[in-house]
């Protein structure tokens, strides 16, 4: 695929961006995968995608290696793996121009019922196997299709109350995982291919580069303002789905 100075030029700063999401701001990575699809097509801009997001899981969790809650992510991976095998199946019936308004109106839906929650202080159940079991298969759905947990689990991770360092590790880990186990069914679509690759790793160092950022500015915001960060991020993104 060629591709133009502009958008060269996108794809930097989305590998900068990527970085900054995996360190530092998890909501940021629905916009990550929103404005890729400015620069190739849905489909296309997911195989590239993940190869870049593995390598952000990476620099993420040498770093923050010590705070993850393994329980949480033990507790999610079966239903999540499920939404995988399930996203991939489904990737083959839903063409490209419906991608945004599906998973927009999922993302919207999500975030709407959680500012009803707030709104009426009702807490997440979330060691229930229901609430566990939907949150986990819609996470792994979203990311085999749109590389998109992030609204899923940040909803999730901070109905919890959790500290930020302990968000972002858990995110780290639980991405990483989930990221190996969605590339053999990425290169089975024809998603992954050495070209695809190749361009990746031109973009790699800027994955670091905004990892380091992410850190510097993760550990100098409030847990509060962190929050309220991460939330608006995943829902500007989410409706960022929809144009």
């Amino acid at each position: 695929m060629e591709l133009s100075n502009h958008a060269l030029f996108m794809l930097a700063l989305l590998a900068l961006a990527t970085g900054i999401n995996k360190t530092g701001f998890p909501g940021l990575g629905v916009l990550v995968v929103v404005l890729l699809t400015t620069v190739m097509p849905a489909k296309v801009s997911t195989g590239y995608l993940l190869p870049l997001l593995c390598f952000g899981d990476i620099v993420a969790i040498l770093y923050w290696r010590n705070n993850a809650l393994w329980n949480v992510i033990i507790r999610l991976s079966p239903w999540v793996i499920a939404g995988i095998v399930i996203g991939f199946f489904l990737m083959k019936s839903i063409p490209d121009e419906s991608y945004g308004i599906i998973f927009g109106s999922i993302v919207t839906a999500l975030f709407s019922l959680d500012i009803i929650r707030r709104y009426l202080h009702i807490d997440i159940p979330d060691d229930k196997s229901i609430i566990v079991g939907g949150f986990g298969l819609l996470a792994g759905l979203m990311t085999m299709m749109i590389n998109a947990a992030g609204p899923v689990m940040i909803i999730y991770l901070l109905s919890m109350k959790i500290s930020k360092q302990k968000f972002v590790a858990t995110c780290a880990w639980s991405y990483f995982i989930f990221n190996l186990v969605k590339i053999p069914f990425s290169y089975a679509q024809g998603l992954i291919t050495p070209q695809s690759l190749l361009l990746n790793l031109k973009f790699a160092p800027l994955v670091v580069v905004g990892g380091v950022i992410g850190i510097i500015f993760m550990n100098k915001i409030p847990t509060k303002t962190f929050n309220i960060i991460i939330w608006i991020f995943a829902l500007l993104g989410g409706i960022k789905l929809f144009f």
